[in-house]
């Protein structure tokens, strides 16, 4: 049963349409998923304190405030003790921070490195190739066998005020994201890969780590493969939408066919123009037959779906085009039933405290189509 069932899952892989270095699903996993930002940094701790080999991250936010300085600290204590703690960093969202912050990891021994070197400019170059991209992954692997994924920041917006979900893997699919942040790693650094580590099975799960780059194709065919082989319900939590064409296009057809497509939007974000980009497209979906459900509550920043009862995920990738075109993010993939339920009540949890909007939602304050066409490209641009 076991192999038919590892079969099938390399079919749906091989299916997916995912960028060709992809790897294959693999089997042996445990999954922890919350949805508190505090039970994600405790259980973080606590596996950084029992780290005895290596640690690796590759971060969106790392800030000096509390809960940075919480992981910083536990990071120092780790490279005092020999722990191999190597950090790469996207730095624009805190160009300005004190470098005494990161200076003192160094001298503890780990090694920082930032994606946007402010030192190394270039004269003339352009602001796009500066600010155009960012490293929006958010992975940490630990000795090779532990790994997580998920939205939520260094920093205590994200970890004390928002929701948002988090997920911990343990087993040999760890040594995926961490050979993305090893190629990442070798990019900035020029430094070579460390070798693999096979961590033993511990589970049941079935994972796949994937990631993104700029300008490259691995979501867009993620998203339209998956929804063009769901049968049953499709569900999805974005805290930000504004998709390709192509997954758009995707979702309405799942809808059209019969299939239980829900969307899940916090009713109003942290980026006061994304609020305006979703709202326009509300009227369009209810229209497609997709229900959209909005959440009045605490803000939550999660990206996750799941389908079928067979594939989940979890990860950083909003539904934008941001995330499916210009930054790098990473999402786990689940290819488990047992997987696909807790990433399921996850998001009917939520759902249960959301409104679910109806053929009254106005369209956008009477905007005729060309002029919300033009505004959604001015959103795009920001």
């Amino acid at each position: 049963m076991q192999k038919r069932n590892l079969i099938l899952l390399l079919f749906v892989f091989l299916c997916a349409g995912l960028h060709a270095q992809a790897p294959a699903p693999v089997g042996g996993n445990t999954l922890w998923i919350t949805k508190s930002g505090e039970q994600y940094l405790t259980r973080l701790l606590q596996d950084i304190d029992q780290a005895r080999s290596t640690i690796e991250i590759e971060y969106y936010w790392f800030d000096t405030d509390s809960a940075g300085r919480f992981v910083r600290d536990a990071l120092i204590r780790k490279a005092q003790e020999g722990v191999q703690v190597r950090v790469l960093m996207d730095n624009l969202i805190t160009p300005l921070a004190p470098e005494a912050f990161y200076r003192k990891m160094r001298k503890a021994g780990v090694k920082v490195t930032y994606v946007h070197d402010f030192e190394k400019l270039c004269p003339g170059q352009s602001v796009a190739s500066v600010f155009g991209y960012r490293d929006h992954r958010k992975i940490v692997v630990i000795d090779g066998r532990i790994a997580y994924t998920g939205g939520i920041n260094f920093n205590n917006e994200t970890i004390y005020v928002w929701k948002d979900t988090q997920v911990r893997i343990e087993g040999p699919a760890a040594a995926q994201p961490r050979a993305l942040f090893e190629e990442s790693w070798t990019l900035f650094t020029g430094e070579k890969a460390a070798p693999a580590v096979q961590a033993r099975a511990v589970g049941s799960a079935v994972v796949q780590a994937v990631g993104s780059v700029s300008r490259d194709t691995t979501l867009t065919h993620l998203y339209v493969q998956t929804l063009n082989r769901a049968k049953d319900y499709f569900y999805l939590q974005t805290p930000y939408f504004g998709p390709p064409q192509a997954v758009l296009q995707a979702l309405k057809d799942a809808a059209q066919r019969g299939v239980d497509v829900r969307l899940l939007f916090p009713a109003k974000c942290d980026w006061g123009f994304m609020n305006s980009l979703t709202q326009d497209y509300i009227p369009e979906l209810i229209a497609s037959g997709i229900r959209v459900f909005v959440y009045n509550g605490v803000y939550d920043h999660s990206k996750l779906f799941v389908t079928d009862d067979s594939l989940s995920s979890c990860g950083t990738v909003n539904l934008d085009g941001r995330s499916f075109h210009t930054n790098w993010e990473d999402a786990f993939l689940f290819y488990d039933g047992e997987s696909a339920r807790q990433v399921k009540q996850t998001f009917l949890d939520l759902q249960a405290e959301c409104a679910e909007m109806d053929a009254s939602y106005p369209q956008a304050k009477g905007l005729n189509k060309a002029w919300r066409r033009f505004l959604r490209k001015i959103y795009r641009i920001l």
